[in-house]
């Protein structure tokens, strides 16, 4: 097996110091205290924003890409914003071009939305729209009013989606505005009776087969909440909780052909009072003990979706899958735990399986000893990692990936972090309280192609 490359982002950041949480979140010293995470990563290239806190909120400092080839870094690009840019919502790794946006208050009566095209190559920005948002003028305080609440989500490099759900607003809306000829299709807001997309908590696009679909959950209440108001008998406003996944090539199809798309059509499961729904984190066996790449990549690679419904009444959990191919979903078990309790689902030849550690590691004699719980049919069984794990670390994370086998532990009392490869072969040991880590794998051969060792928490040296 080829040895697997590992990049410390420290040289690019050379010019800051690292910092610990403790001093990026509680420390009153007057510097410019900045945020690095990966935001988007697939087998070829990775995507690192810098942020720095801001009277408008988190803005976005720096971007950082790393761009693979065979396993090595190809090409660093390391590209200061020139405007305050909040969030990046879509990266075209081929022209290594960005899109992103940013909010500004005009006045106590007005704010303002624009959306940017961002080239990396040319250092260029390029205001691609704008949009205007008239505020009640309630509250005029301005600093309260920034940023107004607005979901802004990129369909794919063309079609923008905007939901204004902001309470200061006076017209909430929903569109779709098409970036190449300024054009704006207004959607009819409503899912169910006296339920709308503005009551809208959670949308995120993945994509599966080289298809983009946007999830969105709505119902404006977190499950402990309605599950503690329902036990004490008292009634609550927006009591509907819907799923909807959409695919959005169909969507905008149906706009440039003038059809006024339902949004009812695309709900997956809807509840009352008495339930609550949620979309789960999924994964795969031997990719993950918690399924996390340390990203927020954008990638699937498995039509069956997994979510949650609970009832306050049964009080219990039960576990579906939808297909995104047939759209159509498959009932899997049910658990007698709070949905927020239900952990990542994993799927095994056709059987789906929750993964446990067992209470108090640190006092067993084997500590890489781990449960399968298989949904359905309650059947458990046991495994251990091939990993001999020295007494003072515990095991965090694994990945049993095609290649290779990650171990990462974690070490309490010294506070490092712990990257092994294979049996033992120690990669990195970095500082948890400094460090984090990143994987670069193949979603398609499943091979580890790289590690990034990256700070998360950063001040500037002159400052």
């Amino acid at each position: 097996m080829s040895e697997i490359p590992v990049f410390d982002l420290s040289e690019v950041l050379k010019d800051y110091y690292k910092i610990t949480w403790e001093t990026y979140a509680f420390s009153s010293a007057k510097k410019d205290k900045f945020c690095v995470y990966p935001t988007y990563q697939s087998c070829n290239n990775i995507l690192f924003i810098m942020e720095k806190s801001d009277i408008l909120g988190d803005i976005i400092e720096s971007i950082i890409v790393l761009s693979l080839k065979n396993g090595k870094v190809e090409q660093i690009i390391n590209y200061k914003l020139k405007n305050k840019i909040f969030q990046i919502i879509f990266f075209d790794e081929e022209k290594l071009t960005l899109i992103g946006y940013t909010m500004t208050l005009i006045n106590t009566k007005f704010g303002e939305l624009k959306i940017f095209s961002i080239d990396l190559t040319k250092k260029e920005e390029r205001l691609m729209y704008s949009f205007i948002i008239e505020l009640s003028g309630v509250n005029k305080n301005e600093e309260s009013l920034i940023p107004f609440k607005i979901y802004v989500l990129a369909l794919n490099k063309r079609y923008i989606m905007l939901i204004n759900i902001d309470t200061n607003s006076k017209d909430k809306s929903a569109l779709i505005v098409d970036l190449y000829n300024k054009s704006e299709f207004y959607l009819d807001p409503s899912i169910t009776n006296n339920h709308s997309i503005f009551e809208i908590s959670f949308a995120e696009i993945k994509k599966f087969k080289n298809r983009n679909y946007l999830f969105i959950k709505t119902g404006r209440i977190s499950s402990d909440e309605k599950r503690y108001y329902f036990n004490l008998g008292e009634d609550i406003i927006n009591k509907i909780e819907t799923l909807l996944i959409i695919p959005c090539e169909e969507l905008i199809q149906d706009l440039i052909s003038g059809v006024m798309p339902a949004l009812s059509k695309y709900i997956i499961d809807k509840v009352e009072y008495s339930e609550t729904l949620s979309f789960l984190n999924y994964g795969k066996p031997n990719y993950g003990f918690f399924y996390s790449i340390k990203s927020h990549s954008l990638y699937i690679d498995s039509p069956f979706i997994p979510y949650v419904k609970e009832n306050f009444l049964t009080k219990r959990t039960d576990i579906f899958t939808y297909n995104l191919e047939t759209k159509k979903r498959a009932f899997i078990g049910s658990l007698p735990f709070p949905s927020e309790k239900i952990r990542p689902v994993y799927i095994e030849e056709n059987r789906y399986f929750l993964l446990y550690r067992p209470f108090h590691t640190y006092l067993l004699p084997i500590k890489n000893f781990f449960i399968k719980h298989y949904i359905g049919t309650n059947e458990i069984s046991f495994f251990e990692l091939p990993i001999n794990i020295p007494y003072k670390e515990q095991i965090e994370e694994f990945y049993l990936l095609k290649n290779c086998s990650i171990f990462v532990t974690v070490n309490p009392e010294e506070k490092y972090t712990y990257i092994y490869l294979n049996d033992n072969e120690l990669i990195r040991k970095i500082s948890y309280m400094e460090e984090f880590f990143s994987l670069i794998v193949n979603s398609e051969t499943e091979e580890l192609n790289a590690i990034i060792i990256y700070p998360r928490f950063l001040i500037k040296h002159d400052s």
